[in-house]
């Protein structure tokens, strides 16, 4: 008689990745997740700085309801950032994919373009952008950043002139060549995007390329059926990443706005952070769901 294969819960695979994040979960459970429950616990509380240290008053879920209904700047900054979350995402992805299918082939210097693209993954983008923005006008960084603000602007020029001669200029057309003339700033959210795009080309077989141009594919028939389909993992991934930078980028307005409030209210502020995080979450949890169905993996 055949033996019958024990289900297990956890494949093999499974295990080795609980592994590697085991160190995240430990470091989590000791260092943040008590901090966690205790601004859940003070987003319910008026906390104001006194001589005896934080002085709480309880106040049920006024904090919540003062968010939505009364605080107008919140409400306002959360859809603006909502909105322009879409169109950014899809430069952001587009562009990180152009420049790692462009790294993927051999050729000379390859290794110093991939170094300079992921310098901003080592020294951050933030720190790196505010000093060009605050070195004087006879620097010569100054002067760069000068002229690639310059450039920019005259880019997205160019860029809505071509456009507009087919006679196509759209709205969300003119949103995308918006950001196409901040390309310079974009290039630095771009970094870890273009590593894991470059992880998933090197992963496809080489031998669907050779089979496919057997067969008479062109480069970009074969991109279509070949490559993007099986980057689709990369893809998702990239996506739920390029999601969460956005959203926790320390320009952006609504952190901007829960760091004020942090100043007066403390409970106000870690009631705003909770509610930001929800939303972040269920994004993330929306677009995993819908992209997942996409996924062709060579399994």
């Amino acid at each position: 008689m055949k033996k019958r294969k024990k289900f297990t819960l956890l494949t093999q695979t499974d295990k080795t990745g609980l592994l590697f994040v085991l160190p995240f979960i430990i470091g989590f459970i000791w260092l943040f997740f008590k901090p966690l429950l205790e601004s859940l616990n003070y987003s319910f509380y008026e906390i104001t700085v006194g001589s005896e240290g934080l002085i709480q008053k309880p106040i049920g879920f006024y904090n919540w309801n003062y968010m939505f209904t009364t605080d107008i700047d919140f409400i306002k900054d959360l859809l603006t950032m909502s909105g322009e979350m879409l169109i950014k995402i899809l430069v952001i992805m587009f562009i990180s994919m152009f420049l790692a299918v462009l790294l993927v082939d051999k050729f000379p210097g390859r290794l110093l373009f991939r170094t300079c693209l992921f310098l901003p993954m080592i020294f951050g983008a933030a720190p790196i952008l505010d000093a060009f923005s605050k070195l004087g006008g006879s620097n010569e960084m100054a002067e760069t950043s000068n002229a690639f603000v310059t450039m920019s602007g005259e880019m997205s020029g160019f860029v809505q002139e071509i456009i507009s001669s087919f006679g196509i200029l759209t709205p969300l057309i003119e949103k995308f060549t918006v950001y196409a003339g901040t390309l310079f700033n974009l290039m630095w959210s771009t970094a870890l995007q273009i590593i894991i795009f470059i992880i998933g080309l090197q992963a496809i077989p080489s031998h669907l390329y050779e089979v496919a141009k057997m067969e008479g594919a062109t480069k970009w028939e074969t991109f279509w059926k070949i490559t993007f389909p099986l980057l689709s993992p990369s893809i998702l991934l990239c996506l739920i990443y390029s999601i969460i930078d956005y959203f926790n980028a320390s320009t952006n307005p609504v952190v901007m706005l829960i760091d004020e409030r942090m100043i007066g209210n403390l409970g106000y502020a870690c009631a705003m952070s909770w509610a930001y995080s929800v939303l972040i979450f269920a994004i993330v949890i929306l677009v995993n769901a819908v992209v997942s169905r996409k996924i062709i993996t060579m399994d």
